[in-house]
């Protein structure tokens, strides 16, 4: 797996067909993202099936806090793009290999999230329904 190109976002570059964008801010910083914002690293790819390979390692990476470590400053935290490559690329390196396993295991991630933003919702629905029970009751 060949290293991809990774800078800081600036409104003003091109854009390309195979990148994406992970935060550089926060205490989520390493997070995929789709959409570009002030505060995030653009990470080029030369192709589709490599830009899976890398937004599956950044989004197990970020999900396992992984970037955590390299976080600096105390008001608000960010992470050093130096840091942010060189760990991305050692861990890519890493991966090598292992991607089609990578990536079953990414899926059932994904799935299990899916399943539990549903649990959420119906302990929400029920939360609301219990009080919705006791309130039809009292006088306000």
């Amino acid at each position: 797996m060949k290293a991809v190109k990774i800078i800081t976002y600036n409104p003003k570059n091109q854009k390309s067909d195979f990148e994406f964008y992970a935060l550089s801010k926060g205490l989520n910083s390493g997070k995929p993202l789709d959409n570009p914002c002030p505060n995030c690293f653009v990470i080029s790819c030369r192709n589709a099936e490599e830009l899976d390979v890398y937004r599956s390692l950044l989004f197990g990476l970020w999900k396992t806090k992984a970037f955590h470590q390299f976080l600096i400053s105390s008001v608000i935290p960010y992470i050093r793009i130096g840091d942010f490559k060189n760990f991305v690329f050692e861990q890519a390196s890493h991966l090598k290999g292992k991607e089609k396993v990578f990536k079953n295991d990414i899926r059932r991630v994904k799935t299990l999230e899916q399943r539990e933003r549903h649990i959420h919702e119906q302990l929400r629905l029920i939360s609301e329904l219990k009080r919705i029970y006791i309130a039809r009751h009292l006088k306000w």
